[in-house]
């Protein structure tokens, strides 16, 4: 799958939750994929129990929960059932103006759990990064 690479801008991939179109961050450094609560809402997972859990990030520490869901399709590879991160994200990934594709909000972190199954290739100079499956 092809993304976009603007220069000052996270890279983002589209995924599809139980169906729904999410908007995530490629974040290497990311140990798990986080998903905003209100994404997880809009796919209809938001019943799930979770386990509480401390994740610990640039911004400090907080609280967040680990819930299982069911399936998560990114570029072209299904991935699931996996455990994932629900967690609020930071204001200027919200609403519009945020920085997925055409100013749309993100709904969370593509985390290394994801991109493990995946090569990420990124190529600044054409303004083009690509993400396979393995």
């Amino acid at each position: 799958m092809a993304l976009e690479v603007t220069p000052g801008a996270p890279i983002t991939v589209e995924a599809r939750l139980n169906g729904v179109s999410l908007t995530l961050i490629v974040d290497t450094g990311a140990d798990r994929t986080v998903i905003s609560p209100e994404a997880i809402e809009r796919a209809g997972l938001g019943n799930q129990a979770g386990r509480p859990v401390q994740v610990v990030g640039v911004t400090g520490t907080s609280t967040a929960t680990l819930i299982t869901v069911p399936l998560l399709d990114v570029a072209g590879a299904r991935i699931g059932p996996i455990v994932v991160v629900a967690h609020a994200l930071p204001q200027t990934f919200r609403g519009s103006g945020a920085g997925g594709p055409g100013g749309n909000a993100i709904d969370g972190l593509l985390g290394r759990d994801v991109l493990d199954v995946f090569t990420l290739s990124v190529d600044t100079a054409s303004g083009r990064a690509t993400l396979t499956p393995r």
